[in-house]
């Protein structure tokens, strides 16, 4: 009886413990089920989502993105996507707070650090901007993480180059100027490396390019901004040149080589000049400065100008001859770049005086 009764025992705790593993994995199953057709219809709900952002829906699409999250709050793809969606509808404050939780749990999340960089480039702070953008350069991507890199750090520069950032400019610029890129990108990269103040690198990036069979008149324009930049403005004369021959109906191009005829017509510093030309050149300078002056119409004249307005007009009105010519056109420099600093400092200046041949010529003289 006894051996009968554990046998009935062993056989009844069997098929529970069997009914106990058929339940859980029903449920198991069942479980599995309910969570692969969670995940299909918060893949919907995305996808929904990626369509109105793509038709520029954005509050929609946000709605959207966010129902998916309720479904699958794991999938980093859905959050990444939320903040570039908060970003297309100007939801600054909502972009940095989505990227904030995205680097939480992941500081090397490549894209989320450029889409806090967006954010923060949005409500113009530059400093903490230029940091994420530096983590998204050298962060982690999911796919192309290098063209998402490059992506990146060209990014940064557009923004340094907004922002006038020479010196950083000039940094980036120097990490991406071996990078294979095609001639629209050279371009580009030439006239930054211009603004970043460093002429002699944008010259060798032009001058790549004209030794291409697709050299163009942006090529040739290129390397005369760099050789004016330079002062060397009968190198730019002769690239303007080519440059308007290859593009008759550039009227930037055109102004720049008026500008270029006029120094060189104007400069008394130019190699080549005789005695008499250089002197000529002076008193031209003189009555130009005086002209600029009287045209600028103080109410009060300052005092340390009056001197020099009268010795400008002696200037003017003096016979020379042609054994003092020489000096006499030193002491007519020396009038015109006393006269132009104390207009510049005490009565007016222009906006456009740095483009300006006279203001080029005094400026030159100076150095």
């Amino acid at each position: 009886m006894k051996h009968s009764a554990g046998l009935s025992f062993i056989g009844t705790f069997s098929l529970t413990l069997l009914a106990i593993a058929a339940l859980f994995t029903g449920d198991t199953f069942l479980a599995a089920v309910d969570r692969k057709e969670s995940d299909v219809e918060a893949a919907r709900l995305f996808r929904e989502g990626q369509s109105l952002l793509a038709q520029g829906d954005n509050t929609k699409a946000i709605d959207r993105i966010n129902d998916a999250i309720e479904i699958d709050r794991g999938n980093r793809g859905y959050f990444r996507t939320l903040a570039e969606a908060q970003l297309a509808a100007g939801k600054t404050s909502e972009t940095e707070q989505t990227a904030t939780d995205l680097l939480e749990s992941d500081p090397t999340d490549g894209q989320a650090s450029l889409l806090m960089a967006r954010a923060l480039t949005k409500q113009d702070r530059y400093q903490e901007a230029i940091s994420y953008f530096h983590r998204a350069v050298y962060g982690h991507w999911d796919q192309d993480q290098e063209a998402n890199r490059q992506k990146a750090r060209f990014e940064l520069i557009n923004l340094l180059a907004r922002r006038n950032s020479r010196q950083e400019l000039l940094s980036e610029l120097l990490s991406v100027q071996a990078t294979p890129q095609d001639a629209k990108a050279r371009l580009q990269m030439g006239n930054l490396f211009l603004q970043a103040g460093s002429p002699a690198r944008a010259m060798d990036v032009f001058r790549q390019m004209l030794h291409t069979p697709s050299a163009n008149a942006d090529a040739y324009q290129g390397m005369g901004d760099a050789e004016f930049a330079q002062a060397n403005y009968r190198g730019a004369q002769r690239y303007y040149q080519t440059a308007l021959r290859l593009a008759p109906a550039d009227l930037a191009v055109r102004h720049k080589l008026e500008v270029c005829d006029q120094l060189l017509d104007l400069d008394p510093m130019l190699r080549g000049l005789t005695t008499e030309e250089r002197f000529q050149r002076s008193l031209k300078l003189v009555e130009m400065t005086l002209a600029e002056v009287n045209g600028c119409q103080p109410q009060n004249t300052p005092p340390d100008m009056q001197p020099l307005i009268n010795n400008a007009n002696a200037a003017l009105q003096a016979h020379v001859s042609p054994l003092r010519q020489g000096d006499v056109a030193e002491s007519n420099l020396d009038i015109a770049e006393q006269l132009w600093q104390v207009r510049k400092k005490e009565i007016c200046q222009s906006p456009a005086d740095a483009d300006r041949p006279l203001a080029l010529v005094l400026a030159r003289l100076t150095q």
